[in-house]
C-alpha cells in the first residue's frame, strides 16, 4: 500500500476550500498534515473579526494550522520544515511565498490558479474573465517558481461562464472545477505518470490587485453591457458603484443588481423606464439599477431608491 502524500495546504479564499476539502476526504492516497491560511480579520461596517474559509474548514477536521502575519520571518521557516511535506498545493493563498519555503517539499510546491494559463495570470483572474465577457475560463494545475503563475503546467479543466454569473458564483463554480483537477493529476504527477510543459510567456496577460476604487462606474468611458459586467465581476467586493449628488452631498451608491437597456440620453443621465425602474445612460445604451445599496443603509429594489429620492430621477452621474 502506498503511503499518502504529505501536503501542506496553502488558501485563503472561498475558491481554496473545495479542493482542500476534497483531500481531506482522501486520506488513503492524501495525508494534510498542515493549513496554512491568512490571519483572521475584521469584516464589514462592524468590523467583526472573521476567519477564512480555508481556516474555518481546518478548525473543524482538526488540522494544525498556522496564519502567520508574514512568510519571511525564521520562526515560520522552520514550522513548514519540519512537517516534511511531499507537495506544497497553493490556492488563493494571497500572499507572495518566498523560494526558500518553496524549496522544502520534496516533491514540488504546486499552484491552483483560476484561470487558463498564461492568460489572466496574477491576483484577479476570475473577476477579470467576466470584465472581458469570456464565455470560458478554468482552472490550471502548475509547479511553482519565482515569478507569479509562471511556472509550468500539469493540467487544466474548463468552466463556461453563464451570462448570470458574478464573481462569487464563478469562484464557487471553479473552486469545485479545481477540487476535481487537483484530486485527478496530483498523484499522477507525483508518481512521474504526467509531465508539467512550460507556458507559452509570449501569450501571458495579467491581472491586478483590485482595490476599491476600481468599482467607481464610468458612465461617460463604457458602454451598458461592459458596466453589467463589471456589476457582475465585483460583487461582492469591491462592489460597483456611482457616486450622486445629492443635494449637494456626494452619496455612494452600490448596484448589486442590473441589467443593460435600451437609452439616447447623454452618458451618466438618470432616467425611469416604463415600469418605473430606474436606469442611467452610457455612451451606448443604458443600465436599469434592478438592487441598489445607498451608503449607510440595506439594500433595496431600485424602484424603492427612486421613490425614497425622488430628485434622483433627471440628475446627471459624474
Amino acid at each position: 500500500m502506498n503511503t499518502p502524500l504529505r501536503i501542506v495546504y496553502f488558501g485563503t479564499a472561498p475558491f481554496a476550500e473545495p479542493p482542500l476539502q476534497a483531500l481531506l476526504e482522501d486520506p488513503t492516497r492524501f495525508s494534510v498534515i498542515a493549513v496554512v491560511s491568512q490571519p483572521d480579520k475584521p469584516v464589514g461596517r462592524k468590523g467583526e473579526i472573521t476567519a477564512s474559509p480555508v481556516t474555518l474548514l481546518a478548525r473543524a477536521r482538526g488540522v494544525a494550522l498556522l496564519q502567520p502575519k508574514t512568510l519571511k520571518d525564521d520562526a515560520i521557516f522552520s514550522s513548514l520544515e519540519a512537517y516534511k511535506a511531499d507537495v506544497y498545493i497553493v490556492a488563493a493563498y494571497g500572499k507572495i511565498i518566498p523560494k526558500r519555503l518553496l524549496d522544502l517539499p520534496r516533491i514540488a510546491p504546486l499552484n491552483l490558479h483560476g484561470s487558463l494559463l498564461p492568460k489572466y495570470r496574477g491576483a484577479s483572474p476570475i473577476q477579470t474573465a467576466i470584465l472581458e465577457g469570456e464565455k470560458t475560463t478554468g482552472v490550471s494545475l502548475m509547479v511553482m517558481d519565482e515569478e507569479v503563475d509562471h511556472g509550468p503546467v500539469i493540467a487544466t479543466t474548463s468552466v463556461t461562464i453563464i451570462d448570470e454569473d458574478t464573481h462569487e458564483t464563478l469562484e464557487a463554480t471553479l473552486g469545485d472545477a479545481a477540487a476535481g483537477l487537483l484530486t485527478d493529476y496530483l498523484e499522477l504527477f507525483a508518481n512521474g505518470d504526467v509531465e508539467a510543459k512550460p507556458q507559452d510567456h509570449t501569450q501571458a496577460t495579467f491581472t491586478k490587485i483590485l482595490e476599491r476604487e476600481d468599482g467607481l462606474i464610468l458612465w461617460s468611458k463604457k458602454d451598458a453591457a461592459k458596466i453589467c459586467r463589471q456589476i457582475r465581476a465585483y460583487d461582492p467586493w469591491p462592489g460597483a458603484y456611482f457616486i450622486w449628488k445629492n443635494k449637494g452631498t456626494d452619496m455612494r451608491v452600490k448596484i448589486i443588481a442590473a441589467e443593460p437597456v435600451e437609452a439616447t440620453l447623454a452618458p451618466g443621465t438618470s432616467f425611469v423606464l416604463a415600469d418605473d425602474t430606474p436606469a442611467v445612460a452610457t455612451v451606448a445604451g443604458g443600465v436599469a439599477l434592478i438592487e441598489v445599496q445607498p451608503e449607510g443603509k440595506k439594500p433595496m429594489p431600485g424602484k424603492a431608491f427612486v421613490n425614497g429620492y425622488k430628485n434622483f430621477v433627471g440628475s446627471v452621474l459624474s
